[in-house]
């Protein structure tokens, strides 16, 4: 699913360079934002911008003046926007730590930056410094990715939403809100719309909160990859291929996925068909599925709400499985275990799950689909990695793959051995 993007390095903007020196915060010109745009001394409605260290607003070449400013921009800076639609002909990109970028309007919609122009860079908006924060904006229409953050510590999306305006489909940025190989991760109250495989995606990270934010029209709703201390609640998921998804993935630098908490959200209708691109592992995900947790390692699932999701409330599986799914096949990498171990479910509420089964699930013709399906694949020389709780235990069914991937007869639904109680999960803190 993931590829070394975040390795590439960020193209400041050779125009910007040159009129940094003459553009700069120490040199703002008198313009109360009915000009010409580029920096302003306050925005035309009169909002507040008492903690802005500059202004900008909207005009002829929002590419250069917002480069710029993010070129000069100190430690400590708070590089704000007045409400209206900036474009964007070339990706932005931000080194400076402790930077916040915002916008001054009343809600998130009020400043948007338009990426639907761009013709350099692959990505909307790369960001190397630590601190980092975004808030209060929306950014559309991204030829790649949306806001990335890579390698950094503290970092904060809040208030934000980033969209297409083609809707869901293919063509669309992978990833939405992707900070990776970063660490102390806030992402809070925002929106995600459209994104070709994960739309609130936290990779390779360690110490992550994902809570109240809203996903739908995704492939994925919010993914947790080869992370360590991810904490995902409060937030409402429909509408995607999957709602929630906890992955370990080979041939990363990061070679594990361990400690997801994923609690207290509301998980329903992801029954949208998979407009992920062809040979990618989301491409894989059935139509349909609630959570997907892959060859992750103490995941707790608890006192979440899932609801109407057409193949299955939560699915787990190995990555040996998808393997046999895949073509071509990836390359395997004796470094991460392909198997989820140490999975506890339990007290959730389940309704209405599985009553029309997509994709692999499909094929075995059985509706209902029961709440919790596995692959019954077990780490070699572990303890059993699959706890249900002891009370109010969901239905189950485990497939028994590889052979049961083609012949429903071995299925098993007792799910007796794993009426258990597993590890219960910190907060994360940041």
């Amino acid at each position: 699913m993931t590829d070394a993007r975040w390795l590439r390095s960020s193209v400041l903007l050779p125009v910007a360079l040159l009129l940094a020196a003459g553009c700069g915060n120490s040199s703002t010109p008198a313009n109360n934002g009915s000009g010409k745009g580029g920096v302003v001394t306050s925005c035309s409605g009169g909002e507040d911008t008492s903690s802005c260290s500059v202004i900008l607003a909207a005009g002829s070449d929002d590419t250069t003046a917002v480069q710029t400013e993010l070129i000069n921009s100190k430690s400590g800076d708070t590089v704000c926007f007045c409400p209206g639609s900036y474009s964007f002909k070339k990706e932005l990109s931000l080194t400076t730590n402790d930077v916040t970028v915002k916008g001054v309007g009343t809600k998130n919609t009020d400043v948007v930056l338009d990426f639907d122009k761009q013709t350099e860079g692959k990505d909307a908006f790369s960001v190397t410094g630590d601190g980092f924060k975004v808030e209060n904006l929306s950014l559309k229409n991204s030829h790649g990715d949306g806001i990335v953050v890579t390698g950094a510590t503290g970092v904060t999306f809040r208030n934000i939403k980033v969209s297409w305006d083609a809707g869901s489909v293919t063509k669309n940025g992978a990833y939405a809100i992707y900070p990776v190989q970063s660490t102390n991760v806030l992402v809070e109250d925002s929106e995600v719309v459209g994104a070709a495989d994960a739309g609130l995606y936290v990779g390779q990270c360690t110490n992550a909160i994902v809570r109240n934010n809203k996903v739908h029209g995704n492939v994925a709703g919010i993914e947790f990859e080869n992370t360590t201390n991810g904490e995902a609640y409060g937030n409402e998921s429909w509408d995607n291929t999957a709602g929630i998804l906890v992955f370990a993935l080979p041939n990363l630098d990061k070679k594990d996925s361990m400690k997801s908490n994923v609690h207290d959200n509301n998980v329903h209708d992801n029954n949208r068909e998979n407009f992920a691109e062809q040979g990618s592992i989301v491409s894989n995900v059935p139509t349909g599925t609630g959570m997907l947790v892959l060859a992750a390692d103490e995941v707790e699932i608890h006192n979440n709400t899932l609801t109407n999701n057409d193949s299955t409330g939560v699915l787990m599986l190995s990555f040996d499985t998808v393997a046999l799914l895949m073509t071509p096949k990836p390359q395997p990498d004796p470094q991460t275990s392909p198997y989820s171990h140490s999975i506890y479910i339990h007290d959730n509420t389940f309704t209405g799950n599985g009553g029309a089964p997509r994709s692999l699930l499909g094929l075995w013709k059985i509706k209902p689909l029961e709440d919790v399906i596995w692959d019954g694949i077990e780490e070699p020389g572990q303890s059993i990695g699959l706890c249900l709780g002891t009370t109010d235990v969901p239905s189950f069914r485990d497939f028994h793959a590889p052979d049961g991937i083609s012949d429903p007869s071995k299925h098993t639904t007792d799910s007796t051995a794993y009426q258990c109680k597993g590890t219960v999960l910190s907060p994360v803190q940041l």
